[in-house]
């Protein structure tokens, strides 16, 4: 007999969380698995690639403490974007790795020379190292003869529901984000891969809201999930967020802020910009798309600067978010450039950043909390100049925005933030909202609601977070004065 909970895997960046939801209380029991490296002799330094025995080991580990002999409706998958795994034709792993393998930096940067304009108008994706184009490549020429023993290229997700299924099968959003999409034709991009010199066997394409398989007698032996639970690939971490957001019609905008800052726009068809700063991707609602500009580190910054500030102890991003809110709106004249900023994909590389403040000290008096509240302070303005550039490029403004991960655990963020867009945003009922659209995923595809619509109409929770008149003024002046700041920092030396 099926459980009422969905099972939702959530294979981030820092590690595989399972989450078991239910459908009137929401996530109810979590549990995690580090991810754990190979060491790939004659790979370069910056290589990264996983042992896809011992991760595959501890997410069955997870999954049966998450269950504890509990049964599911439905098991829902959601990974990191640009995450890759290469199956041979018996399905053995010749390559998983995720997104911060920068193997082929080289590889791809000359793919780019001559072809990066088809690469980005095709898939809406560049630069080429980061995608599956570039990955293959570097196989091609560093590994030939596993190269050639490549007979289905998916991405993370499309992995974890093989392992559960046994069934090799794309999901769309993951595929577009990976660089395996024709936007417009919504199709595989075999035909640019073919002009790369590049062999990519075709693999059936899934939607977010489609059971792409049933829990195989091997995976039940080995996570406790009951044989032939359906398994739904919900597709892309941001674009489950989006939906856990109820950010699902055209105009309206969503920002996942977790460890990287994602912010998308819904559109009603693919928009590209001309220079190639931004990324388009496809939305888990069929006939609609995504315009990306996203900020870049910033859950992985705030850890840095917790960690620098605070150390280990318990509640420190408590901590953290009282000293901000005991500092003055600007920080009096402080401004922290950690790495957040304006996407613009087409001139990537390190920058200078830092953090600037008025001296002399004696004067001054800058302290913790004028650190902590500028990053905040900052955080805030790189998501307005994303979501500025958005609207510019969709030329139209944002009918809504929405936040969730976990980086809204600081209120005093999200009411900055508020105030520096100033209008109002919407603040998801939990940080998890990736987790909590993938477990809507699940549940469309199991039948237990018609659409993805229908499902984000009766199960979304919001909090509205309205923006202080006079806060909203001051920080438009602040927000030129960062922007310009930011711009002369980038032009000084590493």
């Amino acid at each position: 007999m099926q459980g009422s909970h969905v099972l939702v895997i959530d294979a981030g960046t820092s590690a595989v969380r399972c989450h078991l939801f239910h459908p009137s209380a929401g996530i109810v029991v979590s549990s995690a698995s580090p991810w754990v490296y190979t060491q790939e002799a004659g790979a370069p330094d910056l290589a990264r690639a996983f042992d896809p025995m011992a991760v595959w080991r501890g997410v069955s580990s997870a999954i049966r403490r998450c269950l504890a002999g509990r049964r599911v409706s439905a098991v829902a998958i959601t990974s990191q974007r640009q995450a890759l795994a290469f199956l041979d034709s018996d399905g053995g792993e010749i390559y998983v790795g995720p997104n911060v393998d920068l193997r082929a930096v080289f590889e791809g940067a000359a793919m780019d020379e001559d072809h990066r304009d088809e690469i980005y108008s095709v898939t809406g994706h560049t630069p080429a190292f980061m995608l599956a184009a570039g990955k293959l490549r570097w196989f091609q020429i560093h590994r030939e003869e596993e190269y050639a023993k490549i007979a289905a290229v998916l991405s993370l997700g499309d992995w974890l529901s093989f392992k559960l299924s046994g069934v090799v099968a794309s999901e769309k959003t993951l595929a577009a984000e990976a660089g395996l999409l024709d936007l417009e034709t919504g199709r595989r991009a075999d035909d640019l891969y073919r002009e790369l010199g590049l062999s990519l066997n075709h693999v059936d394409l899934t939607n977010a809201d489609d059971v792409m398989g049933r829990v195989s007698a091997q995976a039940s032996e080995q996570t406790g999930l009951a044989l032939g639970t359906p398994v739904v690939t919900a597709g892309s971490d941001t674009q489950c967020g989006l939906v856990g957001l109820g950010t699902i019609s055209p105009q309206q905008a969503g920002i996942v802020a977790g460890w990287s800052a994602s912010a998308q726009l819904v559109t009603a068809r693919p928009i590209v910009s001309d220079g190639g700063e931004t990324w388009a991707g496809v939305h888990s609602v069929a006939d609609r798309w995504v315009l990306e500009s996203s900020a870049g580190d910033m859950g992985n910054s705030l850890r840095w600067l917790k960690d620098t500030l605070i150390g280990g102890v318990d509640d420190a991003y408590k901590e953290l978010d009282e000293l901000a809110a005991s500092a003055p709106l600007g920080a009096d004249g402080a401004k922290a450039y950690l790495g957040a900023g304006r996407m613009d994909m087409s001139n990537l590389g390190m920058k200078q950043g830092g953090i600037l403040f008025p001296v002399p000290l004696t004067v001054s008096g800058f302290n913790r909390q004028h650190i902590v509240r500028a990053a905040l302070e900052g955080f805030a303005f790189a998501f307005r100049a994303n979501v500025e550039q958005m609207e510019r490029l969709s030329g139209e403004p944002a009918s809504s925005i929405a936040i969730g991960g976990g980086m809204t655990q600081s209120l005093t963020f999200v009411r900055i933030l508020a105030a520096v867009l100033g209008r109002p945003i919407r603040l998801g009922d939990d940080p998890r909202a990736t987790a909590e659209g993938a477990a809507l995923c699940g549940r469309v595809a199991t039948g237990q609601y018609d659409s993805i619509e229908d499902a984000v109409g009766d199960a979304i929770g919001e909090t509205n977070i309205e923006p202080e008149a006079l806060d909203a003024a001051n920080y438009n002046d602040l927000y030129q004065s960062w922007l310009d700041a930011s711009q002369t920092l980038s032009e000084l030396p590493i």
